[in-house]
């Protein structure tokens, strides 16, 4: 929670309540904490960008997370692809001006691919959120609108008429409720008396606290917010159309008061259909390392055409004809990695582990049962946690992709009678490289080679066609010296031979 985020003065009468909501339900107000609210994963989009990532924890706390690295894309898309039971998974929720100059929200749905080319790729519009999309607790889509005034509150909710799983329906026709046309969806009054009474609490909280941090000469007068039940029966608050404030020494006219609230559409097109998509590309990991000319030249980036699938082995005979093999290499040891608890001890592989700077303004609490939080916790008295600062305690935080730093630690190694051992030494290597690899060639590669079903030397690395071409050719000469040997033997062993022969016939 933090104090101090929501604005002090006149220009709360500028907010755009449909991002801001989230740091006004974030901000605790003196000694006073926010409502507990639970909300899907929610990012906030300000000038072409993420600015803030907030999500809720089970007892419904608010977490936000801002630093640059918990906001890169790559995170994202991943965070919100994970767990989804049908092809969309997160939607766009943005304002738009008619040509009257009045305000609408447009919301546009994405699958996997769309919400990958809007995070990387596409420019945006206007400023908005990008919201996980939640399963409901039918096999239809379903929001309540919520509409409240001082004097009364209207619920509504709208049920889709397509299942979410009916493919052959358009997407955007299968998940519009209020934001559609009304032939694609059904009002149903809300029966439950359960239901209503969250719904009144969820409101009423939300109102009370946000007028609690509203300047002293300023109230709330209308606000129109969604929910949806997700999971088991869990009220998530969505997303806040519209919310009016004004001031008491200074009222507003009374059309101001009668103005409707701001309506909501299903965006006309489909931006993520493939004829739409930009032009893929993909980095070669082997850039930085001279593998190839055009690779180096390019900084590895080429057109997904070019990428090409090599193994584990193939780099590491690459890189075992490059340089001879040094005799009696060993992983220097480390007195603070013995320390380490085994869930720090871990490599957490390829997509989910990069090489994490030292992070030393990073916080993180161990819990008991061995998890990790990056929020200090509501009510901490009665947890048993332990407070971790810096990047030996804390583990890497997963960020795009390892196969660079893989590559790298590939170029150790080599390979002798199908097993894999360090063949160089690691003094070129930082106390952060030898901790990384540490990691990886105790997890990785012995482990890897004691699993059967995985073996390490099968493992797989996108590169680009120049970096495979180079691989091959070396893995040829392997082997091709090693079947010379298997045939007529080693080149010592001939002069031997030879020289025993010579003397016999003497």
């Amino acid at each position: 929670m933090a104090s101090g985020a929501v604005p002090k003065d006149k220009s709360v009468e500028n907010q755009i309540w449909l991002e801001d909501i989230y740091n006004y339900l974030y901000t605790q107000k003196g000694n006073d904490p926010p409502p507990p609210i639970h909300i899907p994963s929610t990012v906030m989009l300000k000038y072409q960008r993420p600015c803030a990532w907030f999500s809720s924890s089970s007892d419904g706390e608010l977490m936000k997370r801002s630093d640059n690295k918990e906001l890169d894309p790559h995170v994202i898309k991943r965070h919100f692809c994970e767990g989804a039971k049908n092809d969309c998974v997160a939607y766009y929720v943005s304002y738009t001006k008619g040509s009257k100059g009045q305000r609408s929200a447009k919301i546009e749905y994405f699958d996997d691919k769309g919400l990958e080319n809007f995070l990387l790729h596409r420019q945006k519009e206007n400023n908005g959120i990008v919201q996980k999309f939640e399963e409901p607790t039918s096999p239809y889509n379903t929001l309540i609108r919520a509409y409240w005034t001082p004097h009364k509150l209207t619920l509504q909710q709208r049920v889709n008429k397509h299942q979410l799983s009916a493919t052959n329906v358009v997407m955007n026709e299968r998940l519009a409720t209020f934001d559609g046309p009304e032939h694609l969806n059904v009002e149903f009054d809300i029966k439950s008396y359960k239901l209503k009474s969250r719904l009144e609490e969820g409101v009423s909280s939300i109102v009370n606290h946000v007028r609690k941090l509203l300047p002293s000469a300023y109230t709330l007068w209308t606000m129109e917010c969604y929910f949806k039940l997700s999971g088991k029966n869990k009220l998530l608050f969505l997303w806040c159309n519209d919310l009016r404030v004004f001031n008491t020494n200074d009222p507003p006219k009374i059309e101001a008061f009668l103005a409707p609230p701001i309506n909501a559409a299903v965006a006309s097109k489909h931006k993520y259909e493939k004829k739409d998509l930009k032009k893929e590309y993909f980095k070669c990991p082997c850039a930085e390392f001279n593998i190839d000319s055009t690779c180096s030249k390019v900084g590895g980036l080429f057109d997904v055409s070019q990428m090409k699938i090599t193994t584990y082995r193939y780099m590491i005979l690459y890189h075992q004809s490059q340089a001879p093999i040094e005799k009696d290499v060993e992983i220097p040891e480390d007195d603070e990695y013995s320390k380490l608890s085994p869930y720090r001890k871990r490599w957490i592989e390829e997509d989910e582990m990069i090489k994490f700077k030292e992070n030393q303004e990073v916080k993180a609490y161990e819990l008991r049962n061995g998890s990790l939080v990056y929020q200090m916790q509501k009510n901490r008295d009665g947890l048993n946690m332990k407070e971790l600062t810096g990047w030996e305690q804390i583990p890497p935080l997963p960020v795009s992709n390892a196969d660079p730093l893989v590559f790298k630690f590939l170029s150790k190694l080599a390979i002798s009678d199908s097993k894999v051992f360090l063949a160089h030494n690691l003094a070129d290597y930082g106390k952060q490289d030898l901790a990384d690899f540490r990691r990886f060639y105790v997890n990785v590669v012995n482990g890897a080679q004691k699993d059967k079903d995985v073996p390490f030397l099968e493992k797989k690395m996108k590169v680009c066609d120049g970096c495979c071409i180079k691989f091959n050719s070396s893995a040829d000469d392997n082997m091709s010296l090693e079947m010379t040997k298997l045939v007529v033997g080693p080149p010592s062993g001939n002069t031997t031979i030879n020289t025993r022969r010579s003397r016999s016939r003497m």
